[in-house]
């Protein structure tokens, strides 16, 4: 891709200036992102993935150390004689400038009585100028089953940014880094937090709290905030409150939540008294639990405004059913004459008699069975075009002992609801 302007120009010369990787950051990089194995067999003989040497291991413990070239390994139960493993590791400089990381694609090769055969090629490059701009110069992709494909005979040039190259770059950086004088002014030296390198490096050049955090070394916030843009903007003045009382949240992510939910519920996010809790856990759950029953009272009163829309309606097709009672010695069964009557046995038996606005369906009758002391037993829908019960259901749209009496009571009487409408 040719440079379009005078950053792109600038990148795509420094671009040829760059060093091969040191010999130390591959060493590195070997220890820390390849996994290291001892193959065992079923006669406790081992034998180390990284020097090829055998030795006896009887023991249970999942780790141990090879006695011959130090490594930790982890013991495997295999009769597999060869593994491949790829992954992707970084490193960090600058250039002309720049601030550059460069991500690695390393391969390693274990084989089974023969030393560990490791090799690396680089992949990308990431460039950000002091202003927060970055560009990428990298490999070819090509078309394949995997995102990350690679044309590795090409050449690394200026290439169009894609969410790969985010995702590949987001790897282990090696510690030994150098970077510009404008990110070691705003805090990225030394340990670096666990999060993506050059996120980090553009936040601190274009936003002046991550510079803070990074300064005051709350690596945990830099972690989190640094992904979360949105979430810094509603937390800021709480984390300044916090830090001042000298509270450290375990888990920043939990903690943000809880001020989206003081928040919502019309508390001052700014009070040490709401933020600074000891139990964070219980704490966002009590304030969640709250949310909670404020939207299912939202929800209910958008249910009833939704319901008297259709109250005249109702009255209109249903007043002719009501007062019928069906009753035998035990159970009593009446009509649901109102908006309100179906709120409360929605309510009351756990179902969606309400919710799903059966006061709106021309064809049905809504009854509501009890006992002769008023506790509510089955909700019953009668169809006066089939002439007949067509489902009766108890609290949680279970059935009750009385489920097949209530239907045969309310079906043996089911010519009074065709009377009344035949009257109407």
């Amino acid at each position: 891709m040719k440079p379009r302007n005078r950053f792109e120009k600038a990148v795509a010369t420094s671009n040829m200036k760059l060093s091969p990787i040191s010999p130390k950051a591959v060493e590195w990089a070997v220890r820390n992102t390849v996994k290291h194995i001892a193959f065992r067999t079923s006669g406790h003989k081992c034998t180390c993935g990284d020097c090829g040497l055998k030795f006896d291991y009887k023991g249970k413990g999942k780790y141990i150390r090879c006695p011959y070239c130090r490594q930790k390994l982890e013991v495997t139960d295999t009769l597999t004689r060869k593994r491949k493993e790829s992954v992707y590791f970084s490193t960090i400089e600058r250039a002309d400038g720049f601030h550059v990381q460069r991500v690695f694609l390393l391969t390693a090769v274990t084989r089974k009585g023969k030393k560990l055969d490791v090799w690396q090629i680089e992949v990308c490059r990431l460039w950000l100028n002091k202003d927060g701009k970055t560009a990428v110069t990298s490999r070819k992709r090509v078309l394949g089953h995997y995102m990350d494909s690679f044309n590795w005979f090409s050449d690394i040039e200026l290439r169009n940014m894609t969410n790969v190259h985010w995702v590949i770059s987001g790897c282990l950086v090696y510690p030994h880094y150098s970077t510009t004088r404008e990110l070691r002014r705003n805090g990225m030296s030394g340990r670096l937090p666990d999060c993506h390198p050059t996120r980090l490096a553009e936040a601190l050049l274009t936003d002046s709290r991550i510079e803070t955090m990074m300064k005051a070394k709350d690596y945990k916030a830099v972690e989190y905030f640094t992904t979360h843009e949105m979430e810094l903007d509603r937390c800021w003045q709480p984390y300044k409150i916090a830090k001042r009382r000298r509270y450290e949240p375990e888990d920043y992510g939990l903690w943000c939540d809880t001020v989206r939910l003081l928040d919502r519920c019309g508390h001052d996010i700014r009070s040490a008294k709401y933020i600074c809790q000891k139990d964070l856990m219980a704490e966002h759950d009590r304030w969640l639990e709250k949310i909670t029953r404020m939207e299912e009272r939202r929800r209910l009163a958008e249910q009833m405004e939704r319901a008297k829309r259709h109250e005249e309606d109702f009255y209109r097709e249903k007043a002719r059913f009501f007062g019928i009672v069906i009753s035998d010695s035990d159970i009593e069964i009446s009509v649901l004459d109102s908006i309100e009557a179906f709120r409360a046995e929605g309510e009351a038996m756990k179902h969606c008699v309400f919710k799903c606005e059966y006061y709106a369906k021309p064809d049905s009758i809504i009854l509501s069975a009890h006992d002769l002391s008023g506790t509510r037993i089955e909700t019953v829908e009668f169809s006066i075009k089939q002439g007949k019960v067509v489902q009766s259901r108890g609290i949680c749209n279970s059935n009750t002992e009385f489920h097949d009496r209530i239907i045969k009571l309310v079906n043996d009487n089911a010519y009074r609801f065709l009377e009344a409408k035949s009257t109407a």
